[in-house]
């Protein structure tokens, strides 16, 4: 997720704020020093990924939240999830819910849902009737730690005008398929956009590099299984390939062993604030499904890295190791 505000971007995984000048500086585009988006490339290109066409997802079910964290009007945040049924999406819990900064998860009166490609012109706003937690989510959430970062958010009214996305259901993803990340991620740094309206949807593709499973969480004296998935941000000069270095955190370990290709994809891209319980999209017999919910990503992969620049490593919990949860509050 992320604020709107004073400041231009808000990385809550660091807990710090920047300045407008900060920013800019930040995503300066050169061959080594980026954000989000290749640098030979322009968000335009990534914007115009969602249109249909080409064999890629479609990115129609992925939507917005606009929301407050105390049920006001004033909706300072923004994040992403997936319709997987009319009245359902799929999300991240950390959205609405941070034990460390709140006492109770954000009210439902306070969410919007924004269907279509730019929020600030949604096809349609939708009412939130109410938020189902992972139940391990409620008791310790740190992060991806316990891969319970999850939340279905259910409707008051049906989404009608686009399908929702059908879940990854096979326990097994194959490491280096290619995957599509679709989102509403803060871009307004950027030169040539606007600070005042927030970021359209724009998809980007990567190669799928770690999946683990086993990692188990407890609530009420019962344990749930989940797993992770992820992928590195790999630069047209092939000298950022954390996940295929000998540089392996406590983060890192966390997602299992494999290896990593150091060339990108031409759509290469990573995920920043604002993209949070967003989908990665993976083929499974043919067909595109959502197997994947954006959690966050593995601080300081190797020295000097720098957020959401060459090198990050974004890291989603496992549809396929949620679904009993899913499926049991999705009737």
């Amino acid at each position: 997720m992320f604020k709107k505000g004073l400041y231009l971007l808000l990385v809550s995984m660091a807990f710090f704020q920047i300045s407008c000048e900060e920013i800019e500086d930040i995503i300066e585009p050169s061959a080594s020093r980026t954000f989000g988006i290749r640098h030979d490339r322009t968000l335009e290109d990534y914007e115009n990924a969602v249109q249909s066409g080409g064999d890629k997802p479609d990115f129609s079910a992925v939507v917005a939240f606009s929301y407050s964290l105390n049920g006001s009007d004033n909706e300072d945040y923004v994040a992403t999830g997936t319709l997987i049924a009319p009245n359902w999406i799929l999300t991240a819990g950390h959205n609405f819910f941070v034990a460390e900064e709140q006492s109770s998860p954000a009210p439902a009166s306070g969410i919007k849902v924004l269907v279509g490609n730019d929020p600030n012109n949604p096809d349609q706003l939708i009412e939130v009737e109410q938020l189902y937690f992972h139940p391990t989510w409620l008791v310790d959430n740190r992060d991806f730690v316990f891969a319970n970062d999850m939340c279905l958010v259910k409707l008051k009214t049906p989404v009608t005008s686009v399908n929702p996305v059908a879940l990854y259901i096979s326990t097994t993803e194959t490491l280096g398929s290619q995957v599509w990340y679709c989102g509403f991620g803060d871009y307004s740094g950027l030169q040539g956009q606007d600070p005042n309206l927030f970021s359209k949807k724009h998809a980007l593709e990567n190669t799928l590099d770690r999946e683990s499973d086993g990692i188990t969480s407890t609530a009420n004296s019962v344990t749930y299984s989940g797993g992770l998935l992820a992928f590195d941000f790999d630069s047209p000069e092939e000298n950022a390939n954390s996940l295929g270095d000998e540089i392996v955190n406590e983060d890192e370990a966390l997602l299992g062993e494999g290896s990593s290709s150091s060339i990108p994809l031409n759509l290469e891209g990573t995920t920043v604030e604002g993209d949070s319980g967003g989908p990665i999209f993976l083929k499974e017999n043919g067909q595109w499904k959502l197997a994947g919910v954006l959690s966050g990503g593995v601080p300081e992969p190797f020295s000097g890295h720098e957020d959401s620049s060459y090198g990050d490593i974004s890291v989603f919990i496992k549809v396929s190791s949620q679904l009993n949860w899913i499926n049991s509050i999705v009737k």
